[in-house]
């Protein structure tokens, strides 16, 4: 395999540096000030599917996408089938996401017998509303005490299905979702985080004992802007515009923690069927929708690197050292059809974003975008 050696101009320690990234002697690409070079990006929620669930995405395909992002590392979610609750699954499917370009990390589904915990000793361990349902608040307390004597993170969708409505799954159910995990935070000592939280009270409560994460969908759409049924469906449901764009000033403001996408593919049919699933695709392109909020001045290039690369590689526990995305810093377009990955529609289909990977680099190889594969 070919080797090559990067140089150009990078944001390394909150400053722009020039440099030269790769071993000597190898054929030399040089990248001009029309191109930056960043950490590689982190997302920690994604849905990789396969398992059952093949048609819709595939560990490939989702790395596909996730390198076409810039996403050197991924935190894939547990509802495959089977759900992945025992100690077995979680082993069997680390394994296959090993094989995989992108560093994987997996969080394990909630277990009916707690003993699997011990047995796994995963890093995180996913919640949802559905796991409630199935096993109670009371299971969720218990396994929130095995996991700070293990020391994993408790990772929350966080709606509380008794306030459901049928199938409206208002924002109350959220917030009472919040309040009721706090104060079992406050009893187990369990490290919780939640993830794609909607509301902007949401953000000010969990401070001091959650951390947050928000997507580019409940960023950027709402009831009013994404208005297809089968497309822009999605839980937690969008929001309005009054409380998107609230949810938009906490994260200007430096109070959200992590911006992760929960990448949810499904086929287009299923999405424009009578009864489409829930679950938005922007793994190709939320690195560079994010880059468009700095490039308007919401959030400053130090945040791009905090949200989506330095806080969830630390909950993750990866290590991105040595990796990088390089991004030309254009305007462009969104278009479906050019993702990598299976998934080849979008609600931010004709949105523009900012600055287009072009180049990402990591365990040792740079994938570059329309050219090849090739070593560092």
């Amino acid at each position: 395999m070919e080797c090559v050696r990067i140089e150009g101009r990078a944001y390394v320690g909150g400053r722009f540096t020039r440099v030269k990234l790769g071993k000597e002697g190898c054929r030399t690409l040089q990248f001009s000030n029309d191109y930056l070079i960043l950490p590689g990006m982190v997302d920690l929620h994604v849905h990789f599917r396969d398992w059952g669930l093949s048609h819709k995405e595939t560990l490939t395909g989702g790395a596909a996408a996730a390198l076409a992002g810039g996403v050197v590392a991924v935190g894939d979610m547990p509802n495959t089938k089977p759900h992945i609750r025992t100690a077995e699954l979680y082993r069997k499917r680390l394994e296959e996401g090993s094989k995989l370009p992108v560093t994987y990390r997996l969080h394990m589904g909630v277990p009916g017998d707690l003993a699997e915990l011990d047995a796994a000793k995963p890093g995180s361990v996913k919640v949802y509303p559905e796991d409630v349902e199935a096993y109670g608040w009371g299971h969720v307390e218990a396994l929130m005490r095995r996991c700070a004597a293990l020391g994993c993170v408790v990772v929350f969708h966080c709606e509380d299905p008794a306030y459901f409505k049928g199938p409206e799954r208002p924002p109350e159910a959220e917030l009472r979702c919040v309040e009721r995990v706090r104060a079992l935070a406050s009893l187990t000592g369990a490290m919780v985080h939640l993830t794609h939280v909607t509301l902007p009270q949401t953000v000010e409560a969990s401070r001091g004992w959650a951390t947050v994460d928000v997507t580019p969908h409940h960023l950027l759409l709402d009831v009013e802007n994404c208005r297809d049924p089968g497309l822009c469906l999605v839980n937690p449901r969008l929001r309005t515009p009054e409380t998107r764009k609230a949810l938009l000033a906490a994260l200007a403001a430096g109070l959200v923690d992590i911006y992760a996408t929960d990448h949810a593919p499904h086929t287009l049919a299923e999405k424009q069927s009578s009864n489409p699933p829930p679950g938005i695709c922007s793994l190709d392109v939320a690195l560079s929708l994010l880059l468009a909020l700095w490039r308007r001045d919401v959030i400053t290039l130090a945040d791009v690197v905090r949200l989506y690369s330095h806080r969830p590689a630390r909950l993750l526990g990866v290590n991105t050292e040595g990796t990088f995305v390089v991004v030309k810093l254009e305007e462009f377009t969104i278009r479906g059809e050019e993702f990598a990955g299976t998934c080849k529609h979008t609600p931010f289909e004709g949105f523009r974003a900012f600055g287009r990977v072009v180049a990402t680099a990591t365990k040792g190889r740079i994938y570059l975008k329309g050219e090849g594969v090739y070593s560092l």
